[in-house]
């Protein structure tokens, strides 16, 4: 599958999902020595990217469009920390050509990629309590194309790290579902994301992939979605993760997929994958054994890019579904259990009208749907829908302004047996909601090539809704910045 061009300066690897993750309590001296290493990195580097902010609001000139940050094989940087200012904020990467030795091992085949993430969000009404919290994410790792190593045509080989620390405002303060900062949870540590082997063949009209890989890498991905900073939109449908054993970013398991390229810009793609909910866990960032496993998930996706129009207006359509043969719990009754559960989606985007013909400037629809089993899902019903403005100014072509809705169902029959609990409690017509309304409201100023400030404002509707619990509506405050480094 082509890798999609809309948004290229958001297409990285996203999701935080709600899960269980255990936080430190005790006092700085006592955290084992690892861990205040890695926090005092993950601080200087929210550190360094406020002072980054101020030195480059100095520079006068329009930046490039920016790189995604889980691009691979991209065009190295040029320009070194030593040159002038003015070219250090117009640069690609914050830390430049590291004096010419970033594109001598590109050219000898190695790239490096490395990108810091940080979020914060304020709950200044309704939901629990009034506050907010900031997570943060360091990613980096290395891309080695075995073709300049080794001579092996069509090869690559990546290992990827993570890094996870902070608190979310969605468990904290608001109460809901879909986390208010997409980079929250899968264990808060550092771990080991991928480790992997992809070999093209057949002219790249072949693609296996196989080792420690991402599921949501490869499927179920809409990365323009990233535009938002609610984990309901980047980038892939939460009900996905929350009914099955499919896994977003950084979670890695130990997998293959093969994609096929076929004519007219359609591709088919299907893959095998670990199901291993100890992965999460906070002490298994580096877990590699099998230990644990539940079965497999087996997902299936077939796409197509289009043009649409005189100008050449790209658009992006999947059609996708999985089985996963875990045994789980009935939602209606938890101490009945199925073996193996599926659900299918559909995500589209489209741009609608081009502000400039030949670039990605233009508005964009975005619309994804799923549907999933009703017997084991949390969410049954999952709808998305947005609308993404690249490039909305022509002074500022690389920023962009999104509006988005999403509505998160709660399974009826899990609401069915909290009203019979409650009634055995006494209490009559508890008129529980269900499902979560979220509404986000973005910008992002591409401040530098490598640069990205994301303010945002989100509205959280029917908070308590997968909690049974009646709690108010809630309105958030979001920022984000992220730095390609």
């Amino acid at each position: 599958m082509p890798p999609s061009t809309l948004n290229a300066h958001k297409c990285r690897y996203d999701d935080a999902r709600l899960g269980k993750v255990r936080h430190w309590t005790g006092s700085s001296a006592e955290l084992p020595r690892r861990e205040r290493t890695r926090r005092e990195i993950l601080r200087s580097l929210a550190l360094a990217a406020l002072i980054c902010a101020g030195q480059a609001g100095k520079a006068h000139s329009q930046p490039a469009p920016t790189g995604a940050v889980d691009a691979t094989g991209g065009a190295p940087p040029t320009v070194s920390l030593e040159q002038p200012e003015q070219n250090w904020a117009t640069q690609s990467t914050m830390t430049g050509d590291w004096g010419g030795v970033r594109t001598s091992l590109s050219e000898a085949g190695f790239d490096f990629k490395a990108a810091y993430v940080g979020e914060y969000a304020y709950a200044f009404s309704g939901g629990k309590r009034i506050g907010g919290d900031y997570a943060q994410q360091l990613r980096f790792g290395m891309d080695m194309d075995l073709a300049k190593v080794v001579g092996l045509r069509g090869a690559r080989f990546d290992v990827t790290f993570n890094a996870r620390e902070g608190r979310s405002t969605s468990a904290d303060f608001v109460g809901n579902k879909l986390a208010t900062q997409e980079i929250y949870g899968d264990g808060n540590n550092f771990r080991l994301a991928e480790l992997s082997y992809d070999q093209s063949l057949l002219g790249n009209a072949l693609d296996v992939k196989a080792g420690y890989l991402v599921l949501g890498s490869d499927f179920g991905r809409t990365p323009i979605l990233c535009s938002f900073q609610n984990s309901g939109f980047c980038a892939h449908p939460k009900s996905l993760v929350n009914n099955s054993g499919w896994t977003d970013y950084p979670i890695g398991k130990w997998a293959a997929r093969v994609r096929v390229t076929l004519p007219a810009d359609i591709y088919a793609e299907i893959g095998v994958y670990d199901v291993n909910p100890s992965y999460e866990d906070h002490n298994n960032g580096f877990k590699v054994s099998l230990q644990g496993s539940t079965g497999v998930i087996i997902p299936v996706e077939f796409g197509k890019t289009v043009t649409f129009g005189p100008a050449a207006m790209p658009g992006h359509y999947k059609l996708g579904g999985y089985y996963d043969s875990s045994e789980v719990p009935d939602e209606e009754n938890p101490n009945s259990k199925f073996s193996g559960r599926y659900g299918g989606y559909l995500l589209a985007d489209q741009m609608v009208c081009s502000f400039a013909p030949g670039t990605d400037r233009g508005l964009i629809v975005v619309v994804n749907a799923t549907v999933s089993d009703i017997r084991t899902a949390q969410i049954p019903s999952y709808f998305v829908g947005a609308l993404v403005a690249q490039g909305p100014f022509a002074a500022r072509p690389h920023d962009f302004l999104g509006i988005g809705f999403i509505r998160a169902t709660v399974n009826s029959n899990a609401v069915s047996r909290q009203e019979v609990l409650l009634a055995a409690r006494g209490v009559e017509n508890p008129m529980l909601e269900l499902g979560e309304n979220d509404v986000e409201l973005s910008y992002g100023l591409q401040a530098t090539p490598w640069m990205l400030i994301h303010p945002n404002l989100q509205f959280i509707g029917n908070p308590g809704a997968f909690s049974f619990k009646h709690v108010p509506n809630a309105w958030v405050f979001g920022a984000q910045i992220e730095l390609t480094l």
